[in-house]
């Protein structure tokens, strides 16, 4: 039996694909300049430490991909497990998320090291890209969730939406962490 909140690609009309689709999009095009406009609220910081700006697409990336991977999990397995219970999937997925935010944010520093960059600035980049990841929870997790509970299909909308609540999360992380160890 067909859930009658999820769109069958085969079955709807092109255009009603689209348009499930494209306000996602809009809304996350949105996003992206929100997130460009916090980039430039902590431009002094970057003026003091413009290696910064390098890692910017790296701590953004691994944390939204943190995220993608349990959003497609969790979406799979909704729709494969009858009887799905969010919390102790979510305890069991914040033990695997911690675990790989740990070897992450710690392979990040080492490499820091390796590069010759200073060690402040390796802690800047490991905090930042721990926390980013476990900021992941909340965008892998509870937005698919959040649309399936309101149902709304999961696929159509949780990328998009989970992807740019998780770039704006992951710069104002970072910008943070770097503000406070840098700067303050």
């Amino acid at each position: 039996m067909r859930n009658k909140n999820i769109d069958d690609i085969f079955l709807i009309p092109i255009h009603r694909s689209i348009f499930h689709r494209v306000p996602w999009l809009i809304i996350g095009l949105l996003g992206g300049v929100l997130a460009a406009k916090i980039v430039e609220n902590f431009e002094t910081t970057l003026e003091s430490n413009l290696y910064l700006a390098a890692f910017i697409p790296l701590i953004v990336y691994m944390s939204d991909a943190v995220g993608t991977q349990m959003e497609a999990f969790e979406i799979r397995d909704m729709a494969v497990t009858n009887h799905f219970k969010f919390v102790k999937y979510f305890v069991r997925q914040f033990i695997i998320v911690t675990i790989k935010a740990l070897i992450l944010s710690s392979l990040l520093y080492i490499i820091n090291i390796f590069l010759g960059h200073e060690l402040m600035v390796g802690w800047v980049l490991a905090l930042s890209l721990f926390a980013a990841n476990m900021s992941s929870l909340v965008t892998g997790l509870l937005v698919p969730y959040i649309f399936t509970k309101i149902e709304l299909d999961p696929a159509n909308a949780s990328g998009p939406i989970a992807t740019i609540i998780q770039d704006l999360m992951s710069v104002t992380i970072y910008f943070m962490v770097a503000n406070y160890l840098l700067i303050a």
